[in-house]
Parts: C-alpha cells; sequence; structure tokens
C-alpha cells in the first residue's frame, strides 16, 4: 500500500524545484495530474550539453514519472475552465511560478479556496512572495551567490565555486514535498486546508545551517585552502588527494590511523584541533606525498581496512557499476514516451508498510487529456470539440 493513494495533486510545476517535488509525492502514491501549455513543459526540450535523449530533454524525464499529462491553454475560456475543474477536485494545488502570475490567470489562493476550501495550496517561488527582491527573477546559482555557498567552495586563489549540481533546487524541492505531507497530516487531524509557501532563497540558507550559524556566530568567514580539501572548516585528513591512476576521498580520521597505515612521518605534533585546522595544507601535502605513488583501488582497500572512510573519485557513468548502488535498486529503467528505455535515480527510502515506488514513466506530452478529463466529466465530443479549438491537447496516438 501506498500512503497518498487517495491524494490528487493539481501540478502546475516546471522545472527542478517543482517538478521534482510533485514526483516525489507520485512516488508516494498520489494522483499527480500535470497541467502543460499545449506546447509543453519547457523542459521537453531543454537540452543537458546540447543533447536530447531520443528527443526529448532528460530534465523532464527526470522530474516526471507517476504523472498524468494534461495539456491546456490556460488563457483560454475553455481550457482554463478545465484546469479550474482539476483543482475543485484536487487535494493539493502546487505551483512555482514567478509572484503574481497565478493571480493572473485566475488560481491565486484565494481563488483557488472558493473553490474548494479544503485544498492544500503550494506555492513555491525564488525570494517569497513578498520583500524586495519579490519580483526578481532567479536560478539556482544566484542562490548559491547570494547566500555564500560559491565563495566557500573550492580552492584559495580560485573564483568562487558553485556546486556542481543544482543543490538549492533540490533541497527546495525536497522541503516543499516534506511540508506538503505536513500540510495533509494537519488536514487530516483538523480537516483545515493552508497555503504552504517556499522558495529557493529560504532553501539555500537552511542548506548551510552548520556554515552559516559558524559564520555568525564566530564572526569570521569560511577560508578555503590551497589544497583540494572537503569543507571550509574541518580539519585534515578529510579531503581529496592524488593517486597514481586517478584521486581518493578520505574522511575523518585520526592522524595516527593514517600515518600507521601508510607508515608515514610527519603527522604528529599539532596541538588540538585548530592546529590540524591551520596546517591543513603542509598535511595535506604529507599525506599526498603518499597516495600519488600507489593505485586508487589499493589506496582505499587500506584505509577500509584500517576502518577509515574512504571511497575512489568516481565519475557519473561508472555510477550503475557500483555493487552498493545495484544492491539498493537506485538505477531504475523505465519507458521513454517516445520509445525505448531510458535509465534514471531510483526512489531513495524503503518503507515496511507503505513503500514509494516508480510505477508509472513519465508522460508524453496530453497523453492522458482524455482520461482526466472524462473523469471530470466531459464527453468524448466535447473533448473533441475543445482538441479543434486547440483550448487542450490531446495525445491521439495514446488516448484513441
Amino acid at each position: 500500500m501506498q500512503t497518498l493513494t487517495d491524494v490528487t495533486v493539481a501540478d502546475f510545476t516546471q522545472l527542478m524545484a517543482g517538478g521534482w517535488s510533485t514526483q516525489k509525492l507520485g512516488d508516494m502514491g498520489a494522483d499527480v495530474i500535470k497541467i502543460e501549455r499545449p506546447t509543453g513543459d519547457v523542459q521537453r526540450e531543454m537540452s543537458y550539453r546540447g543533447t536530447l535523449l531520443d528527443g526529448t530533454g532528460i530534465g523532464y524525464l527526470t522530474m516526471n514519472r507517476n504523472k498524468r499529462s494534461v495539456a491546456l491553454d490556460l488563457k483560454t475560456e475553455e481550457g482554463h475552465r478545465a484546469a479550474t475543474k482539476i483543482v475543485e477536485e484536487a487535494d493539493v494545488l502546487v505551483h512555482n511560478y514567478r509572484p503574481g502570475v497565478m493571480s493572473r490567470l485566475g488560481l491565486s489562493y484565494d481563488d483557488v479556496t472558493e473553490l474548494n476550501p479544503e485544498i492544500i495550496y503550494v506555492a513555491v517561488s525564488g525570494y517569497g512572495s513578498s520583500g524586495p527582491y519579490a519580483d526578481r527573477p532567479g536560478q539556482d546559482l544566484i542562490y548559491q551567490a547570494m547566500t555564500g555557498l560559491t565563495s566557500y567552495t573550492g580552492r584559495a586563489g580560485e573564483p568562487p565555486t558553485p556546486a556542481g549540481t543544482v543543490v538549492v533546487d533540490e533541497h527546495t524541492a525536497t522541503l516543499a514535498a516534506m511540508h506538503t505531507l505536513q500540510a495533509l497530516y494537519h488536514r487530516e487531524r483538523t480537516g483545515e486546508g493552508q497555503k504552504v509557501e517556499t522558495n529557493l532563497l529560504n532553501a539555500a540558507v537552511d542548506l548551510q545551517c552548520n556554515e552559516l550559524t559558524y559564520a555568525m556566530n564566530v564572526g569570521e568567514d569560511l577560508d578555503r585552502g590551497e589544497k583540494t580539501h572537503g569543507h571550509p572548516y574541518l580539519y585534515p585528513p578529510y579531503g581529496i588527494y592524488e593517486t597514481d591512476d586517478g584521486h581518493v576521498a578520505i574522511g575523518m580520521a585520526p592522524l595516527e590511523t593514517i600515518a600507521d597505515t601508510f607508515d608515514l612521518d610527519g603527522l604528529s605534533g599539532y596541538d588540538g584541533q585548530r592546529e590540524l585546522f591551520e596546517h591543513r595544507d603542509e598535511i595535506h601535502d604529507t599525506i599526498e606525498s603518499y597516495t600519488e605513488t600507489r593505485p586508487t583501488d589499493e589506496v582505499v582497500d587500506e584505509l577500509v581496512d584500517a576502518d577509515v572512510q574512504a571511497s575512489a573519485v568516481r565519475y557519473p557513468t561508472e555510477l550503475a557499476s557500483n555493487p552498493q548502488v545495484q544492491h539498493n535498486d537506485m538505477i531504475l529503467e523505465l519507458d521513454h514516451p517516445e520509445g525505448g528505455t531510458f535509465e534514471t535515480t531510483g526512489v531513495p527510502v524503503e518503507m515496511s508498510g507503505s513503500e514509494p515506488a516508480a510505477a508509472r514513466s513519465p508522460p508524453g506530452l496530453g497523453e492522458d487529456t482524455r482520461d482526466v478529463l472524462g473523469e471530470l466529466g466531459y464527453s468524448d465530443d466535447e473533448i473533441d470539440r475543445l482538441a479543434a479549438d486547440e483550448a487542450i491537447g490531446v495525445d491521439d496516438a495514446s488516448g484513441e
């Protein structure tokens, strides 16, 4: 049994901060009705490194499993009416438009609660619905820069460095899904719907709880070392080290253990954690004087045998061959909406009584328009007329 099988989500999202949050709800069993314009979600045609996967944007495939696609032109009277009917029957509405857009579409929180007083209305924005930055545009990189993350990532002497993935978008999506669940539980207990708001700026701050608390209370910024240290305030051996054929990551461990494992001199005489931190570059060089002469796998085996956290630095294309990733079923093969299959990441949680699952592959554009409108009481003739008027988009190959 999946927990949210009796929950319907009206999904007005796109991109990761919105689209990934509703996919998480779909993984938990919710009926997620993805409402797209007739030309489709922008991610259907957005390339990564100039590449599409069999004609479809990889970002779309990543964030839209366990959803049904309904293509509606919200600027037409009939398309808007169909969207309204979906909202009337929904338990949750999620959107990540900029402030003011849903109001112009007649789908603000006040508009929607007149139709459906118990709905949970989830709004995801860049900076919040009010305040001096509310109308600014933004993307993940902007929030990383604004909150300090880029200033302490990378090495000293190099430009500020963004994370290698869109960490703020990802955290925002998770927060939106988590607090949607909180609101659903609140409604279960009280019968009351509510508005849930989160934004990428808040998520970027929340993501750095340790680092920002340090900076604000100690009163100093997080200086980067000259070497590839793992974190701006942790002391060695935590970091990345060159090997004879690659790199190895070493986690927190007593330097004495590293010295014994690698038979190294020069790793003693440091008085406390502060001194370790202040001498992190020279300690890094001492450790690397050993690792750079040895194959990566040999270094990892030595460290693991000594009960030290360690891993070879791998590339994304190598992930599927990792035996623990395979054991955890974290790589899924799903049907591609244009035919064939593709691989993607799996569901990261196991539950003994309400297992999340990837039960449905990403839908083709308008694949479910006929089914959903039929469920809302539209006849086949009405659907055909709306399609002819271009108020809706219908994937006739799968719908008829």
